[in-house]
C-alpha cells in the first residue's frame, strides 16, 4: 500500500461552484414504509408515491420539467457531438469516467470531495468543472466481488491533521487504513473476515459519529449467523478511536451512558501486530448480514442500511443492540427498489436505490421528527445511484454504479454528482 506524494490535498476555491453548491436547497419525492416505533422520531404510518415538483428554478441552470417516475430512461438532453464526456459541462455532474467509484467524503466547505474507486485503489479530489486529482493510492488490494477500496471517513480533526480513513479488503481480510499526507496508508485495525464470490458481504461503510469515534460496519462474510457469533468480527458494528484501537467500553453513540456488553471467544483473524487490546471489544452492536449504508443521524448516533427479510432497513445503532431486531427508522420493501446507502443533513435523511435510480428523501422538522411525504430525487436522471454523502446548504452527494454489469453505462459513467432542489440532475446528466 503506497501514498502518492506529488502533493498535499488541493483546496480549489472555486466562486462559482460555491455559489451553485451553497444555493442549492433539497426538494423530495417517492415513498416507502416506516416502523412504528422510530426513535425520536414521529411517523406517518402510511404515505404514497407523489410526482416531482421543483421547489427554486433559479438555484441551478437546469429544466425544471418534472422527470417521469414510470421511466428510467433519462429525460435530460444529450450533450453536443463537441462534448467530451469526460469533462461535461452540467454543473451536477462533479467528475465523469471514473473507474468503479465507491468511497464518498464531502470536503470542509462542502465544495469539493474525495472520492475512492474500488477497483483501483485511487483516492481523488473531484470538484466542480475541475480535472479530478490523485491525492493518494491503496495498493495490495482484492477487488473481486464486492470488495477493494470501500469505504471513506475524514478525521474529526481533518482541518488540522489532514488524516483519511479507508476500509479496504486484501486477500486475507478486510481492514480500516489511516492514510497521512506524504506517508503510505497505516493499518490501524485488521482481521475483519473477508467474503469470497460475487456477493462477498464484506460490508466497508465507515463513519465518525458526533462522539467523535470511528463506527465501521462489516457484512457477514456470506457466512450464515456470523453476525451472531461473539467470537467473530463479521457481521458487526464495531467502535474504534481515531489510532484504531477498540474504543473505551461503556457509552452510547452519543456519549451519554450505557454500556457495552464485553465479547467473548478468538477472532478468526491476528489484530495489528503490537495491539495490546482484544479486537473483539470494539465490536459495538451485532446482527448484520450484508451492510450497504452507514450514516450519522446527528447528536443520536449512526444508522445502518442492512438487508432484512424481504426489505432494506434503516436502523439505529445502540451499545450491545441485535440489529437484526432493532426497530427500523426507515423500512425500503425491495419490491420498491430497496436501499443502499444513507445521509442525513439538517434539512432530510436520504437514501439511494440502484434499481430504482433514484434518491428517496424525508424532510425533517425543527424538532427532529420527519415532516410531510417522501420524496424522490433525480429520477432515472444519473442511472444507479450508490453512495450518498451529505454535503452544505442541504445538497446531497452520489456516486453512481451503471457499470457495474447491472446498468446500462453511458460514455461519461461512471460518475460523482450533486443532487440539487428540483431534484431532477443537470442539462445534460446521462445520455
Amino acid at each position: 500500500m503506497e501514498q502518492v506524494t506529488d502533493g498535499p490535498l488541493r483546496r480549489p476555491v472555486l466562486r462559482r461552484a460555491a455559489a451553485l453548491l451553497s444555493a442549492a436547497a433539497v426538494t423530495l419525492v417517492g415513498c416507502a414504509d416506516f416502523s412504528t416505533e422510530p426513535p425520536e422520531a414521529t411517523i406517518q404510518p402510511s404515505l404514497s408515491a407523489a410526482a416531482m415538483y421543483p421547489q427554486d428554478e433559479t438555484a441551478f441552470p437546469i429544466p425544471t420539467t418534472p422527470a417521469s417516475p414510470s421511466s428510467g430512461a433519462s429525460t435530460v438532453p444529450s450533450p453536443s457531438a463537441a462534448e467530451d464526456p469526460c469533462r461535461p459541462s452540467d454543473p451536477t455532474i462533479i467528475a465523469a469516467c471514473l473507474d468503479a467509484p465507491w468511497g464518498l467524503a464531502v470536503l470542509p466547505g462542502g465544495v469539493s470531495a474525495l472520492v475512492g474507486e474500488r477497483t483501483t485503489g485511487r483516492i481523488l479530489e473531484v470538484a466542480p468543472q475541475t480535472e479530478p486529482v490523485e491525492v493518494a493510492r491503496v495498493d495490495g488490494l482484492d477487488a473481486t466481488g464486492d470488495g477493494g477500496l470501500l469505504g471513506l471517513a475524514l478525521s474529526p480533526h481533518y482541518a488540522e491533521d489532514g488524516l483519511v480513513y479507508a476500509y479496504v479488503t486484501t486477500p486475507t481480510d478486510n481492514r480500516i487504513v489511516r492514510i497521512a499526507r506524504g506517508d503510505v496508508p497505516k493499518d490501524i485495525f485488521t482481521g475483519i473476515p473477508r467474503g469470497t464470490g460475487t456477493d462477498g458481504h464484506n460490508g466497508g461503510r465507515i463513519e465518525f459519529g458526533a462522539d467523535g469515534h470511528l463506527y465501521v460496519a462489516t457484512g457477514d462474510a456470506g457466512i450464515p449467523g456470523a453476525g451472531d457469533d461473539p467470537a467473530s468480527l463479521a457481521g458487526k458494528v464495531l467502535r474504534l478511536d481515531e489510532f484504531g484501537m477498540p474504543a473505551p467500553a461503556g457509552g452510547t453513540p452519543d456519549g451519554t451512558g450505557g454500556s457495552v456488553p464485553p465479547a467473548t471467544g478468538t477472532p478468526t483473524a491476528a489484530p495489528v501486530p503490537g495491539a495490546a487490546t482484544d479486537p473483539l471489544t470494539a465490536v459495538y452492536a451485532h446482527g448484520l448480514t450484508d451492510p450497504t449504508g452507514l450514516c450519522a443521524l446527528g447528536d443520536t448516533g449512526v444508522g445502518v442500511v442492512d438487508r432484512l427479510g424481504t426489505a432494506d432497513v434503516l436502523a439505529p445503532v445502540t451499545a450491545g443492540a441485535d440489529l437484526s431486531a432493532t426497530p427500523a427508522i426507515w423500512s425500503f420493501p425491495v419490491t420498491d427498489g430497496g436501499a443502499v446507502d444513507c445521509a442525513r443533513n439538517d434539512v432530510v435523511l436520504a437514501a439511494t436505490s440502484l434499481d430504482q435510480e433514484l434518491v428517496t428523501a424525508l424532510g425533517l422538522g425543527p424538532d427532529g421528527g420527519f415532516t410531510g411525504r417522501p420524496e424522490q430525487l433525480a429520477k432515472g436522471t444519473y442511472g444507479r445511484l450508490l453512495s450518498l454523502e451529505a454535503g452544505t446548504e442541504g445538497v446531497l452527494w452520489a456516486t453512481t454504479a451503471n457499470r457495474d454489469g447491472n446498468g446500462e453505462p453511458q460514455p461519461r459513467d461512471d460518475m460523482v454528482v450533486v443532487i440539487p432542489s428540483g431534484g431532477g440532475g443537470g442539462g445534460d446528466g446521462r445520455d
